[in-house]
């Protein structure tokens, strides 16, 4: 037996880290104890590992810091340091030890990696290659659970999407499919597998489907399939929205309307910039009327699009010097009303100006 101690650093993930749960198992197999930690602070031990998903300021500066006080004694993996690093095979074989987080709402892990479709913004296909089968539900899913967040990518694209749907299904699990579905994958056939399964939201506590709109060219495709995103049901179709990479306003508003006229749930997510790519958003952004996309409203997910509004109003600050009032008025109209008094104070002049 080893009985070595083990510190286990998870610098960013916002759930269990697969790599970690597995990198935990391997080493309590071996007789070693296994800690883990979040906070970057010196701790004794014989062996140190660390795992970064993203690549921003906040983690790169972990990054730094760990490496200050380990040197080359720590072991740094993960998609925010580098894409080309895997675990061994033997760790990688291993159940994941949910236990390292006390976790017991759901299982993790993946049925197939990788993606064909190499967009821009995307670290998947430079990372994982070309779409192929993993495993199975058995390498990450117990007997006593009855939950499971997927985290494949792009699932629809894989040629046999409908075999691992089935067994979805067949097995009666609740699911989230965290990384969403791809809506040019969806015909009759996938319609029909995927309402027959309990896909649910990332706290399993509401039927949920998810899938991607990460550009205005993709609308039609939603467009196309109006019935079939009906068919799922009033409210249970969210869309992920990419922003904040090379979109102009104008595009970003043509995404917006195509929400709000199919009644589907937005889901704005900011572009998180991949190494090697940094966010790109045009001069030009605002192309449009500003007002037109400001007096907007959902009928549900407001915080999510007051994000989309505090990002705009960041950019236009940065584009021409000083904000632009409408825009904090409807930022600041439900939450932390005085807010806005920190803006009105500020030097630069407010613009009451309709943007053309």
């Amino acid at each position: 037996m080893s009985n070595q101690k083990v510190i286990l650093y998870d610098i960013d993930s916002k759930i269990p880290n697969l790599a970690l749960m597995k990198l935990s198992t391997f080493h309590k197999d071996q007789g070693d104890q296994v800690i883990l930690c979040k906070d970057i602070s010196y701790i004794p031990a014989d062996i140190y590992y660390a795992s970064s998903i993203f690549y921003n300021k906040r983690s790169q500066n972990k990054i730094r810091d760990l490496k200050t006080l380990y040197k080359d004694k720590i072991d740094i993996g993960g998609s925010g340091i580098d894409l080309n690093k895997r675990l061994h095979p033997d760790v990688e074989s291993c159940f994941p030890d949910y236990s390292l987080y006390e976790h017991k709402d759901y299982a993790i892990g993946f049925l197939t990696r990788g993606c064909d479709m190499k967009c821009s913004f995307c670290l998947v296909s430079r990372k994982e290659g070309k779409k192929r089968l993993s495993g199975c539900l058995d390498d990450f899913l117990s007997d006593d659970q009855d939950k499971v967040m997927l985290l494949d990518d792009n699932l629809l694209s894989f040629s046999e999407a409908n075999q691992i749907l089935l067994e979805l299904k067949n097995k009666k699990l609740k699911v989230n499919f965290s990384q969403s579905l791809d809506i040019r994958y969806l015909d009759e056939d996938t319609y029909e597998l995927l309402r027959e399964i309990d896909s649910q939201n990332a706290r399993f506590t509401k039927r949920m489907f998810y899938f991607s709109c990460n550009s205005e060219k993709t609308t039609h495709e939603f467009y196309k399939r109006k019935s079939l995103l009906e068919g799922f049901g009033k409210d249970s179709v969210g869309v992920i929205v990419l922003y904040g990479f090379d979109t102009h306003l104008s595009e970003d508003y043509r995404i917006m309307i195509m929400l709000r006229k199919l009644r589907l749930i937005p889901f704005f997510q900011e572009y998180n910039p991949i190494q090697d790519v940094p966010s790109c958003v045009p001069e030009d952004f605002f192309d449009m009327d500003l007002n037109e996309v400001i007096r907007l409203t959902f009928r549900s997910n407001g915080l999510n699009w007051e994000k989309y509004l505090r990002w705009l109003n960041r950019l236009y600050f940065k584009t021409f010097g000083k904000y632009y009032l409408p825009l904090l008025r409807i930022i600041y109209r439900y939450n932390n009303k005085d807010g806005i008094n920190r803006f009105l104070k500020n030097q630069n002049l407010l613009s009451e100006e309709l943007y053309r």
